[in-house]
């Protein structure tokens, strides 16, 4: 099994929810987050911000630790190999107008409802809802 490595994008909206950053996958368009492959020498949380910056322009803070993980069947590999994605939360301080792969993704920020709908992976989506609720409380107990 191939393991891989996502950024979940958020920022807090103008009412304190949380929206969420998602980009299209090259191969077949659908709508997921920032990940890609392990890099020898670098820690998970810095591959997940590598990929946030490469694939949506995102710069901000990873966390250390995962959220969760979700599986998919990777569509370009060999008899569709499948792929465990360790999720890293990243709270997103500002967006680059260019980035390196801005000509072969679409990236959208969302209120939480609308990435809930459109993301591809159901498992992915349920992470995306726990830590939004925990990103929620978070902030609520720190009086924002």
């Amino acid at each position: 099994m191939l393991r891989q490595i996502a950024a979940l994008p958020i920022r807090p909206s103008a009412d304190g929810s949380p929206d969420v950053y998602l980009v299209t996958s090259r191969g077949s368009g659908r709508w997921i987050i920032p990940k890609g492959n392990l890099i020898r020498g670098l820690p998970p949380e810095e591959v997940a911000a590598r990929e946030a910056l490469e694939e949506a322009g995102l710069v901000g803070k990873v966390q250390a630790r995962p959220i969760g993980s979700f599986e998919f069947q990777r569509i370009r590999s060999v008899a569709g190999e499948t792929c465990l994605v360790d999720v890293y939360p990243m709270f997103v301080e500002r967006q680059l107008k260019s980035f390196e792969e801005m000509r072969e993704r679409t990236v959208r920020l969302c209120n939480l409802e609308t990435a809930l709908a459109i993301v591809a992976s159901k498992q992915l989506a349920a992470i995306i809802e726990q830590y939004a609720a925990e990103f929620s409380a978070q902030r609520l107990a720190a009086g924002e």
